[in-house]
């Protein structure tokens, strides 16, 4: 006697196996996920080389941003002839304005006063930082007023005040990179909310976005 198995059987198969293969794929998924957030479980002075960069460059505390020109800005600048010649109308000779393409440039924000930022970086800030809530630039154009960033930056928790800097420092050892403090008092970091970081440097305008409900260190909200 022949057995006769269910037509369905085939399909059962084919279903264990892609039921097989996605657990696989979450389960990579998830280990991936931790080894990325090793900030949760390890203390920085364990971090390895690739870790600490990505701390620094890629994580809740640090962002890759690209300067955006200010809307009322074209990314062509005019630059007028000089005067005190005479135009001439030969083919290829005018003395009609010439447009220059501004530069664009990248920049990291990190929100520097976090502890293990502090401790990778080796940073070393002024005495009036302590307490502080301390955002950074880093990538800044040569040329850049310190002082005039100081009424052009902010800093905002959702739904709150926007507040500008208490201070600013740049740092001696890289000029391109300075250092705002802002009150504590002014915001409410309350966990589950988001800061917005903004800084207008004309022509140009960078904001930065962090997720405050994920800025966890050893698992506590680190700022």
């Amino acid at each position: 006697i022949g057995v006769r198995f269910p037509l369905a059987l085939p399909n059962s198969f084919e279903k264990m196996r892609f039921l097989l293969l996605g657990l696989g794929c979450l389960g990579l998924s998830l280990l991936q996920a931790g080894e990325q957030r090793f900030w949760d479980k390890q203390d920085s002075s364990q971090w390895t080389a690739a870790q600490v960069k990505q701390f620094t460059t890629a994580s809740p505390w640090a962002k890759q941003v690209s300067a955006l020109l200010m809307s009322n800005e074209s990314n062509m600048a005019t630059s007028m002839p000089r005067s005190g010649g005479r135009g001439r109308s030969e083919r290829g000779s005018s003395n009609a304005p010439t447009q220059v393409t501004l530069p664009k440039w990248q920049a990291i924000v990190r929100w520097a006063s976090a502890k293990p930022m502090l401790q990778v970086l080796n940073a070393h800030l002024p005495e009036s930082f302590q307490g502080r809530y301390v955002v950074s630039v880093s990538g800044l154009p040569i040329g850049v007023d310190n002082a005039e960033l100081l009424q052009q930056t902010t800093l905002q928790v959702k739904r709150g005040e926007t507040v500008h800097p208490e201070n600013s420092y740049q740092d001696p050892a890289d000029t391109s990179t300075i250092y705002f403090a802002f009150l504590p008092s002014m915001l409410d970091a309350s966990e589950g909310k988001t800061a917005v970081f903004g800084m207008v440097a004309p022509p140009y305008e960078i904001k930065a976005k962090f997720n405050l409900s994920e800025m966890k260190y050893l698992g506590a909200l680190t700022l």
